[in-house]
């Protein structure tokens, strides 16, 4: 008698997953689930970005930090959610496991203090500034797991797959020109019944 094996699919899903708790994995799928936010870059994000590439070439973080806020609280008045304090610092800290390049930390009830972003300008090794779509990328990732908790209300924010999705489609928004409005030839608009 042949017997058939049928292949198992491979789960995705980290080996942490299966240590969460029943509520941490529902939120674990729920953030996998969500691919992208619908952002639509209004024109004083896209200057707001233009003066933070440019305050980037300064290497300085009192130049940095001013326009990484207001990009952040741009970013959170077009999804309609309040915005988030964002912090820039020089050194990125570092251990045996590597660099950090951006903390979040939600709101914490017992101390009452409000969501806030740390973000690190410079490489922890050559002490560079990093580059402007690496400190772009970090930005958004810093302000996607904000955003888990207050757009989507999720009450958690981990690294799933949709997240980094959703991350992307922050950078993707903010990086892609604006479409210019379609220009309709003359003849289109009127046609002389002569022709």
């Amino acid at each position: 008698m042949a017997t058939s094996t049928v292949a198992r699919p491979k789960s995705n899903l980290p080996a942490y997953f299966h240590r969460l708790s029943g509520h941490q994995k529902r939120i674990y799928l729920s953030s996998d689930a969500i691919d992208h936010f619908d952002l639509a870059p209004s024109p004083g994000a896209r200057r707001i970005l233009t003066a933070l590439m440019t305050a980037l070439e300064s290497e300085e973080v009192a130049r940095i930090g001013p326009h990484a806020r207001a990009l952040a609280a741009e970013v959170c008045r077009l999804l309609g959610v309040p915005p988030v304090e964002v912090q820039v610092r020089g050194v990125r800290p570092h251990n045996a496991r590597g660099e950090l390049h951006g903390l979040f930390y939600p709101y914490d009830r017992v101390r009452r203090t409000p969501p806030n972003i740390i973000l690190w300008m410079r490489t922890a090794q050559r002490h560079d500034v990093v580059k402007p779509r690496t400190f772009l990328r970090t930005l958004m990732h810093e302000v996607g797991h904000y955003l888990d908790y207050s757009l989507l209300r999720l009450g958690d924010s981990f690294h799933t797959a949709g997240f980094f999705k959703r991350e992307s489609s922050l950078v993707r928004a903010l990086l892609t020109p604006p479409q210019e409005p379609q220009q309709l030839a003359l003849g289109t608009l009127y046609s002389d019944p002569g022709d």
